[in-house]
Parts: structure tokens; C-alpha cells; sequence
């Protein structure tokens, strides 16, 4: 019981696509029930042309229903159920009149066609198949419409027109119920499919900002936040300062380790660093081993995010399937100046790095070139 409420609650928040052999094996049930009324009531008042074909029909229903829950065949499904319907309502309508309100279920028809070809993938969303379908409903309604009107019903049953009225509106509440549920199920299609469509942009926003492997944004998208952060800083007088860090001899750790515990060691500084830095700051994969952090402070507070990065990466070790690998980070910190180009505050961070390189690595240089461990 509590798989179906979940799956009904997934599926009413678009998350969860209506299975289709449940569905058609659901409308299979039902058409056999309401033809078993109807077998009854033509059994009742003795018509029994009508009430040899509900049995017919029953039967047919009850075997379309078994065979959708072997055969994903829905799109003959559709074909014969449709033109069951239309043959059923103008047969009962010719037969016995038009105040049974039978020609009603033809109504119901032409959502019904526009739904079934929108969810059916044999039938490829082909807008000209309901259009059709919906000009032969419209033609076989007028049609019975003049002819019960103008010439009168084949038969004259001697029946109360309270006993019709009550059909009447037996055949109106189901009319009114199928398009009822055919609206719900359109929006529930609809519902899914903007779902769908929003994962799919969410997973492509992904793929073209952020980088695959360390989930890091990339350079393209870090390349919208630098500079935004120099024009508040232009127009704000706000500060910023770019952190350089770069993984010391990776190029070690690939050659001894190999590629993949490489990966898993460029993963890990990734999950240090962000979770070093605020929300607000932006840490970026730059290329290779080099990692890019945009601190929207000034240098004294970059410098202290910059050595507890330095420091906690050094105290860190990299699980791996044969040892546990100890890394350290050379970082380098420039301060945005005024009227400056972006890429020679990062050309100052990177030069500043590399200077630690020289100077024996893990440690933090900032861009007056003093050294901070």
C-alpha cells in the first residue's frame, strides 16, 4: 500500500511516468464493466440484437485487457477501442433514439484522440491522425443526429421516459468522466514531460559549467563570475581576490600511482578547498592540477583562507586501495586592483604560486611577494 501511495504521489508531482499497460488495462476494466451494464439493461428491455453485441463487446474488452498486460500493443488498442465506441453509440442511437444519449460517448472521442496520439510513440504525435479521427466523429454525430430526428429510431420501445432519462444521464456522467479523466491524465503528460524537460536543462547547465570529474565549476563559467566581481568592484568600490593553487608533483602521483588515483586526489583537494571556502567564493578546476578560488574579500582574509586550505590539505591523506597518499597544495593570492584587466590579477596570483613552487612548495605567497606558512 505504501508503494502505491509513493508511486501515485511521484507521479502527480511529474516525477513518475504513468505506466502505460496499467493504464490501458485500468480503461480495459472499466469498458467492461460499463458493457455489462449495458448487456444487462438490453437484456431488461429485450433488445436483443443490442444485448448479443454488449456480450460481444464485454468479451472483447476482457481480452484486450488480459493481452495488455502480455503484449505492449496500444496502438491497435486504441484503433478498435475507438472504433468500438463510435460503432456502439450510433448503434444503440439509430436503434432506439436520440433522448438515451448515447451519441455522447462521441464527445469524449475526439480529447481522447488527441491524448492517445500524443502519448503513444507508434503514433509519433502526428497531429493529422486526431484531426481525422475528429472529422469522422463530428460527420457520424450529425449524421445519426439527422436521421433519428427527421426518420425516427429503428425501434419504439414501450419503456417510461423516466427509465430514458436516467440513461440519459447514466451516458452523461460517463461522458463527463472520460473527459474528466482524460484532462487529468493530458496534464499529468504534460506535468511529467516540463519535469523531464527541467532535469535535462539542470543536466546540461551542469555539463557546460561545471567540470565532470571534481564538480567544480569550470573556466568558462568561472569566467562570468571574475568578471562580475570586477564590475562591483569597479562600480562598488567592492574587493576581491584570486587565490592560485596547484597540486605539488602530481605529476608524481600519476606516474607512481596511476591516472586514477590521480582523479581521486584531484576529487579530494576539490572537496577540501569548497568546503574551506563560503558559499558566497568560487572555486574553479583552472586546467590540469590548478585550481582557481575567487574570495569576494580583501588580501588579509584570502591569505587566511589560502593557508588553511595550505594547511588542511597538508594534513590530509588520500585513501587509495594499496596506501594512503600525503599531498600539499603551493597557493599564490593577488588583490584586485581598480581599472585592472582580470587576467592580470590571475597572471599575478599564478606568478605568485609558482614563486612558492620555487621557494619548496606548500606554503601561501602572497602578491607583495611575502611569504605565509
Amino acid at each position: 500500500m505504501n508503494g502505491l501511495l509513493y508511486a501515485l504521489k511521484q507521479t502527480l508531482n511529474g516525477k513518475r511516468k504513468i505506466n502505460e499497460r496499467r493504464k490501458y488495462m485500468a480503461c480495459g476494466i472499466i469498458l467492461a464493466l460499463v458493457h455489462l451494464l449495458f448487456t444487462i439493461l438490453f437484456y431488461v428491455l429485450d433488445v436483443k440484437v443490442l444485448f448479443a453485441y454488449n456480450v460481444v463487446v464485454v468479451v472483447f474488452y476482457t481480452f484486450i485487457t488480459v493481452i495488455t498486460g502480455r503484449a505492449y500493443r496500444f496502438t491497435y488498442i486504441f484503433i478498435a477501442t475507438f472504433i468500438e465506441i463510435l460503432f456502439h453509440s450510433m448503434l444503440v442511437s439509430l436503434m432506439l433514439g436520440w433522448d438515451w444519449g448515447f451519441m455522447t460517448y462521441t464527445l469524449g472521442l475526439v480529447p481522447l484522440s488527441f491524448y492517445i496520439t500524443y502519448t503513444v510513440p507508434d503514433l509519433k504525435q502526428n497531429i493529422i491522425i486526431p484531426v481525422i479521427s475528429s472529422a469522422i466523429i463530428a460527420a457520424c454525430f450529425f449524421f445519426v443526429r439527422e436521421r433519428v430526428v427527421n426518420i425516427g429510431p429503428i425501434m419504439v420501445l414501450n419503456v417510461s421516459d423516466k427509465l430514458v432519462d436516467w440513461v440519459y444521464l447514466f451516458n452523461m456522467i460517463l461522458t463527463i468522466s472520460l473527459l474528466w479523466i482524460v484532462s487529468v491524465l493530458f496534464s499529468l503528460e504534460v506535468y511529467y514531460m516540463q519535469h523531464n524537460l527541467e532535469d535535462e536543462n539542470t543536466s546540461l547547465e551542469k555539463l557546460a559549467n561545471y567540470d565532470p570529474l571534481t564538480k567544480l565549476l569550470n573556466r568558462r563559467s568561472m569566467d562570468s563570475f571574475l568578471l562580475d566581481a570586477a564590475d562591483k568592484a569597479t562600480k562598488n568600490n567592492e574587493k576581491f581576490c584570486i587565490i592560485m593553487a596547484d597540486i605539488d608533483d602530481f605529476k608524481k602521483v600519476n606516474d607512481t600511482y596511476g591516472h586514477a588515483v590521480g582523479d581521486q586526489v584531484l576529487v579530494e583537494v576539490a572537496k577540501i578547498i569548497t568546503n574551506d571556502v563560503r558559499d558566497e567564493d568560487c572555486v574553479c578546476r583552472w586546467g590540469g592540477e590548478e585550481i582557481l578560488v575567487l574570495i569576494r574579500e580583501s588580501a588579509e582574509t584570502a591569505a587566511f583562507v589560502a593557508e588553511r586550505i595550505c594547511k588542511d590539505i597538508a594534513a590530509a591523506r588520500i585513501d587509495t586501495d594499496s596506501t594512503k597518499i600525503a599531498i600539499t597544495l603551493t597557493l599564490g593570492v593577488a588583490q584586485y586592483k581598480n581599472g585592472e584587466n582580470i587576467y592580470s590579477v590571475i597572471e599575478r596570483a599564478d606568478s605568485c604560486m609558482y614563486t612558492g613552487k620555487s621557494r619548496g612548495k606548500n606554503q601561501v605567497v602572497m602578491d607583495n611577494s611575502r611569504k605565509r606558512a
